[in-house]
């Protein structure tokens, strides 16, 4: 039998997609950022990116530079999240880009139904990984919501917003890996092969009307974890 595997592409996969004539809506991870305090209760709200983060943002915005004139944005209130699609549109030469906040990118999630108790189902850290595929290998965890509905709700809210050519939605690994697996295009789910800082999770409209999912590595980094943090 054979395995199925995630469904991956790159970004000169989604800029020929945008050449042709879809419209893609990103959900980006955010840039490489600082170790998180495991007992955050704001899951690292104000840690920023790293230099390297910045740096990397403002690649992956050059490489988007000729869709400059049709973009929009939108970002998790967190720091790192604003920080990510402000360095972004820097690097796409959108001087002044508007970049709103949306709760349910961030903390306010669709996919959580408490935060503290998520929290304590991601105590002690090493927990994070494996309670993580659990939810998306069952549909169901502790502090969460259902997981398709929670993905299905995600995606009804992004693209009712969506009125440009490209819509960069700067976010978090495990709202990507969690969309991402309710729409068949995240089916190895482990440590390896978990978003990168970066990485982002591609609704990809085409001219017909119909959509397509995939996870986006863009290649900007290797890391998952923040720097400093063990594993």
């Amino acid at each position: 039998m054979t395995a199925v595997r995630n469904v991956e592409i790159s970004l000169e996969d989604v800029k020929r997609a945008l050449a042709g004539g879809s419209r893609v809506i990103l959900q980006v991870r955010h840039g490489e950022r600082p170790k998180m305090d495991p007992t955050d209760p704001t899951f690292g709200d104000s840690l920023p990116l790293t230099a390297e983060g910045e740096r990397t943002s403002r690649l992956l915005g050059e490489s988007l530079k000729e869709f400059a004139g049709d973009v929009q944005f939108v970002a998790s209130p967190l720091r790192r999240t604003r920080m990510t699609a402000a360095c972004i549109a820097e690097g796409m030469g959108v001087a002044g880009a508007e970049i709103p906040c949306a709760e349910c990118l961030g903390n306010g999630t669709f996919y959580y139904r408490d935060t503290l108790e998520v929290l304590h189902v991601f105590t002690p850290p090493e927990n994070f990984f494996p309670a993580s595929i659990e939810y998306m290998n069952t549909g169901r965890m502790r502090g969460f919501n259902d997981l398709h509905e929670s993905s299905d709700a995600l995606e009804r809210w992004l693209a009712g917003r969506f009125t440009a050519r490209l819509m960069i939605a700067a976010t978090h690994d495990l709202y990507i890996a969690a969309f991402l697996s309710t729409r068949g295009a995240y089916n190895e789910r482990s440590r390896e092969t978990w978003p990168r800082f970066l990485d982002a999770a591609a609704i990809i409209m085409a001219p017909d009307g119909s959509r397509s999912y995939a996870l986006v590595r863009t290649g900007l980094s290797k890391g998952i974890v923040g720097v400093g943090a063990k594993g």
